[in-house]
């Protein structure tokens, strides 16, 4: 499907409140959420409703001291902290690629609880057990927060950790949109009047990974089932026992059955739910706002592209932000590129999983070339309605150069905005890790990012093992030797090599698993 690209000769100029306020550079390291005062176990919410239309400022301004938490509006109750709320559960349809439902990407979901392919979006939003109930604990003052204690407990501990979380964020990005908030404002108005949420405002956020794992990098800190190559190189022998069997209790053949048993193939593709995932995505399009399509590599997944012609062909296109979590080394697969279906759209955000800069990325991102990122990111600065976003993880390696990135984002116009989680998983490659000589010299670097510093202050996680990190991304080096993608850990981060025992041998003793014929087994 080949559609007419107009594109105006200048590249749009993005002005809002928010670079009125605090100044164009300073907006696009920010606004994506990091930048507050915020520290562990102490949420910042200054930042939260600052740029708001004139309806919602009679609800935003600071409650008197004193005040009954009763009497307070939502918005007040939420900056005192009388509720603990967020956006998500009245905004967003989250699926796992196995086909779970959960509130968000860092949610938990039940073990046995609904799926894409017995729960449509319009029941997991409206009837489920477990929306209804997080909804209802995040505007109840004085709630024992139950099930919110139970499904967003990566938040929590984000916060108690870092002072940072996708909670925190997403009210900071949320809540300063003003034609955004005030359309969540009057969904919320009204489930409190009635007791339940309908779909009655364009507010959704749909975010899908149900259209597979395929993807073309091999992203060392990666979960296997999220990538075809890494689950290449997993069969390959590259793996860690102690990163990845001991941490997320499974192995690599218990994944394998899980996805055979949810009727998909190795690369996470469903047999036969995609389809009706996208009607449902087209019945519900009057309500949607935003789509973020996650992989695997995005948009590499053939799959998507009949939802993107489903969604044009509905004339609500023009209203719906389309996001891509992506690596950026990618725009087109096949005959489909993103940009023929971008003019449709509202706006699309190619939202790019990037962590380091140059040769920092081409190693901890495998198969990388950071020539074709930055000639993507050129590219998508040609089209009016494209945004470039970085969105990276900070990680055991990560920030050792992460300080990099937000300099990059200050001299390349083309991105819009940047942001960043803590590595959760696994909890051997988190930054905290690091040796204490080597993060004490790094906290001087991260000075404007509390979140970071209060990371690199964490001691170590019990019963860590550097040499086992060690093992494992030496193994992975060992795997391109005589490959286009040949790198060494120690070329790359020399900083480390003086704690490496090269007489240590991991519990899994990884060089004897190692199972290369030849070349093309990687390639």
């Amino acid at each position: 499907m080949k559609y007419e690209l107009k594109v105006s000769k200048d590249k749009k100029e993005y002005t809002d409140a928010t670079i009125e306020r605090v100044g164009k550079d300073y907006a696009r390291l920010t606004r994506g959420g990091p930048g507050d005062n915020s520290k562990p176990g102490q949420v910042d919410t200054d930042q939260w409703w600052v740029d708001v239309s004139k309806s919602t400022k009679s609800r935003a301004f600071k409650a008197m001291q004193g005040t009954p938490p009763v009497e307070k509006t939502l918005i007040q109750q939420a900056k005192d902290k009388d509720i603990f709320f967020c956006t998500i559960p009245f905004t967003q349809a989250y699926s796992e690629m196995h086909g779970g439902w959960k509130a968000c990407c860092f949610a938990q979901r039940e073990a046995d609880g609904p799926r894409v392919e017995d729960t449509s979006i319009k029941d997991w939003m409206t009837n489920s057990d477990y929306m209804t109930s997080i909804r209802k604990e995040m505007t109840t003052i004085n709630s024992d927060l139950k099930n919110v204690k139970k499904y967003c407990q990566r938040c929590i501990s984000d916060e108690e950790r870092y002072g940072r979380s996708r909670r925190s964020n997403c009210l900071k990005i949320h809540t300063n949109n003003p034609e955004f908030w005030d359309d969540i404002q009057k969904n919320i108005d009204m489930y409190k009047a009635t007791g339940e949420w309908e779909f009655d405002q364009r507010i959704i956020e749909m975010q899908l990974k149900i259209f597979g794992s395929e993807c073309n990098l091999d992203c060392h800190m990666c979960i296997h089932t999220n990538s075809s190559i890494r689950q290449r190189g997993a069969e390959k022998g590259v793996w860690s026992k102690k990163l990845w069997e001991e941490e997320l209790d499974t192995d690599w053949e218990a994944q394998q059955r899980d996805f055979k048993l949810h009727g998909k193939d190795r690369t996470g593709r469903f047999s036969g739910s995609t389809q009706t995932v996208i009607e449902q995505v087209v019945e519900l399009a009057p309500y949607i706002r935003s789509i973020k399509i996650i992989g695997g590599e995005p948009l590499i997944m053939k799959q998507h592209y009949k939802m993107m012609e489903a969604l044009v062909k509905t004339g609500h296109a023009k209203h719906i932000f389309i996001k891509y979590q992506t690596n950026l080394t990618k725009v087109s697969v096949g005959k489909h590129s993103m940009f023929d279906y971008a003019p449709h759209f509202r706006e699309v955000a190619v939202v790019g999983s990037i962590d380091g800069i140059g040769q920092t990325i081409e190693y901890m991102r495998r198969r990388t070339i950071w020539k074709d990122v930055e000639d993507n990111i050129r590219e998508c600065g040609k089209y009016p309605n494209v945004v470039v976003d970085f969105n990276g993880l900070v990680s055991f390696l990560s920030v050792l150069r992460f300080y990099e990135v937000p300099e990059y984002v200050k001299t390349n116009p083309d991105i819009f905005q940047i942001n960043w989680a803590m590595l959760e998983t696994p909890k051997s490659l988190r930054p905290n890790n690091l040796p204490e000589e080597l993060k004490k010299e790094l906290i001087p670097k991260y000075r404007e990012w509390p979140d970071i510093v209060a990371a690199l202050e964490r001691p170590a996680e019990k019963d860590f093992n550097i040499q086992e990190v060690f093992a494992y991304l030496l193994k992975q080096d060992k795997y391109y030797e005589g490959t286009k993608w040949e790198m060494h850990l120690f070329d790359v981060f020399p900083e480390l090599e003086k704690y490496y025992d090269p007489t240590y041998v991991p519990e899994d003793d990884l060089y004897k698993t190692l199972n290369i014929q030849n070349n093309e087994d990687i390639l």
